[in-house]
């Protein structure tokens, strides 16, 4: 077995150790590299934010239909995003003509001040963050379904007890529903908008609903004639992977319709595999 890391689409061979808890850098998750290269060479492939992977090569016997080996190897690649180890650390010389490199994941601090800082232009502090929320909220308003879907993160989000009326967007467990017409109502406990179709309509970020870009399919959606919807439970078992609205008769492409049930349990009825 062999380890590189690669950066840019190029692999360099490595090899890298984990410590989930670094106290000798606040604590925090980190990958040492070491690498055959100079100092300054590691300090200009890892900045900041430098995208990588690890990269891991296995030669494995060929087997035969009984599972008997040939004679013949292949080679296995795997590869392992470890972007997320974003931060450059410490860079060590040991002398052998080897360097390594400590990359380390931001804390929740760090990412907290991030994600602030990204939302308000500038750094700010927790109060200001606060006084800035109910803003941020109440200009996310204005966006579309669709745009609102796409970043469920500055909605509102549902809580109870609460009193939603027609039309009303909260976002809950990552995603945005909104209050379907007619079901105005004051929120319960165990009435979250993913268990309660009947009162929430979940909004897909804008999916073109073709074969290529399907729209995630949910309980209690509105489904349109002649999309095409991927369904998640479905696709676990690659059964139908790809579905999209039947056409029935009497109706349009573009019509629509909410169901209770997700493509895969209404196949043959209003949906049909691709």
């Amino acid at each position: 077995m062999s380890i590189h890391i690669k950066v840019n689409n190029t692999e360099y061979p490595a090899t890298v150790n984990g410590n989930r808890t670094d106290r000798s850098w606040d604590g925090r998750d980190t990958k040492t590299i070491y690498l055959t290269m100079s100092h300054d060479a590691v300090a200009a492939l890892l900045p900041d934010n430098t995208p990588w992977s690890i990269v891991q090569r296995d030669m494995v016997d060929v087997l035969d239909e009984q599972g008997k080996p040939t004679g013949e190897t292949k080679e296995i690649v795997n590869e392992y995003d470890n972007s997320e180890y974003s931060l450059a650390g410490d860079i060590t010389d040991h002398r052998d003509g080897t360097v390594s490199i400590k990359m380390g994941k931001p804390t929740e601090t760090e990412s907290a001040k991030a994600t602030v800082t990204a939302l308000a232009g500038e750094p700010v502090t927790y109060a200001r963050a606060m006084k800035l929320r109910p803003i941020i909220e109440q200009a996310a308003v204005s966006l579309s379904d669709g745009e609102a879907a796409s970043v469920p993160e500055l909605i509102t989000a549902w809580a109870y007890p609460v009193a939603y009326a027609e039309g009303d967007r909260r976002s809950y467990g990552g995603k945005v529903y909104k209050v379907r017409p007619g079901q105005t109502h004051t929120s319960q406990a165990d009435w979250t908008p993913d268990k309660t179709p009947a009162l929430w309509a979940v909004i897909d970020a804008e999916h073109a609903g073709t074969q290529d870009d399907p729209i995630p399919a949910s309980r209690g959606m509105e489904y349109e004639y002649g999309k095409y919807y991927l369904d998640s439970e479905d696709g676990k078992t690659a059964t139908f992977p790809f579905l999209r609205a039947c056409e029935r008769t009497g109706e349009q492409a573009g019509g629509k319709i909410t169901l209770q049930y997700l493509p895969h349990e209404l196949v043959g009825n209003y949906f049909k595999a691709v």
